[in-house]
């Protein structure tokens, strides 16, 4: 690989990050970053600042693959232009969008696709960033692994609720939350999976539509905290995780700069912008009322008992059933 990067010269995407306090504000010390590749395996995302290098790269890739006996996918292979928008010229509240130059990249006399979406390590990355259809996919994975249980685990009588709640906590929530830890959620897109959770909840206690039972009371009766609640604390797990890597020189590992760094020379517009995924983090420190995190993050067991107040489980009512018919 290194081989590659040398013969296609290219240096990828140039990020920013604040030395000290990661929150990086456009003041005091900061250094660079540069993005290149993301490696897993087989699985490989390159980014670039333009199409030109990045048709310089994977030439030079298809080269270097070659050299050791080994092809490239060209069907698996695809590539995409992030949205970006730019000042309008009359308007300087206004944003207008970038149109891109069209681009062919061609390997072996084959064109590499170009995508507006594209999976990696089974999460979606869009051109417009968001989590639309990330969301829709784990939503539909999740429909499957709950719809495969119905006549095996919800439909059987001589099973109980408490049984069948665990087997949802480890067999459906899991799959449902695969990448929540770095979810950016609007208001629309959270309440898309609270609504499907809560619809699995209905279903394990045998609630219809029709019984216009209040959410509340299903929580009590299966003892589950609310989706909020366990998105908040998955976020807060990530970010106090990242933020004790650190290598034996006590320098920052890359995990570390890439999550709270920023685009160089990038300004963000004032105005109609969804929150950020570090603004997220901040106002869940708020609602869980952590007066501390710079100190409590560091000490894991602190910070897990901190972060699992509001997601402790509680009691699963054995007369749930009771309950539901009257």
């Amino acid at each position: 690989m290194r081989q590659i990067l040398e013969q296609a010269g290219t240096e990828g995407i140039t990020m920013n990050y604040r030395l000290g306090d990661l929150w990086y504000s456009g003041r005091g010390k900061s250094d660079d970053v540069k993005l290149l590749a993301l490696m897993y395996a087989d699985d490989i995302a390159v980014m670039c600042q333009s199409t030109q290098e990045l048709e310089k790269f994977i030439k030079a890739f298809e080269k270097g693959t070659q050299d050791f006996g080994l092809t490239m996918n060209i069907k698996k292979t695809c590539f995409m232009s992030l949205r970006q928008f730019q000042k309008s010229a009359c308007n300087s509240k206004k944003r207008t969008e970038i149109n891109h130059e069209p681009c062919d990249i061609t390997i072996r006399n084959q064109k590499i696709e170009k995508t507006d979406e594209f999976n990696y390590l089974g999460c979606y990355v869009s051109k417009d960033q968001t989590q639309y259809k990330d969301i829709e996919t784990r939503v539909s994975k999740a429909s499957s692994a709950f719809n495969s249980l119905r006549r095996i685990v919800w439909y059987r009588k001589f099973i109980s609720i408490q049984a069948e709640i665990r087997i949802f906590r480890a067999s459906v929530l899991p799959v449902l939350l695969y990448g929540s830890e770095l979810w950016s959620l609007t208001v629309a897109e959270e309440q898309r999976l609270k609504v499907f959770y809560m619809k699995c909840l209905r279903v394990i206690i045998g609630v219809f539509i029709g019984d216009r039972m209040k959410n509340d009371l299903v929580l009590q009766l299966t003892g589950q905290p609310t989706l909020e609640n366990i998105l908040r604390r998955n976020r807060l797990r990530w970010f106090g995780h990242v933020n004790r890597m650190d290598n034996d020189q006590n320098c920052m590992m890359l995990t570390k700069k890439t999550l709270f760094a920023s685009f160089k020379d990038v300004k963000r517009p004032p105005h109609s912008i969804k929150l950020r995924w570090k603004d997220k983090v901040m106002k869940d420190i708020t609602v869980v009322n952590i007066e501390n995190w710079r100190r409590e993050m560091y000490d894991k067991d602190t910070w897990r008992k901190t972060i699992n107040h509001g997601v402790a489980y509680g009691i699963v009512h054995t007369d749930a059933t009771r309950v539901v018919r009257e």
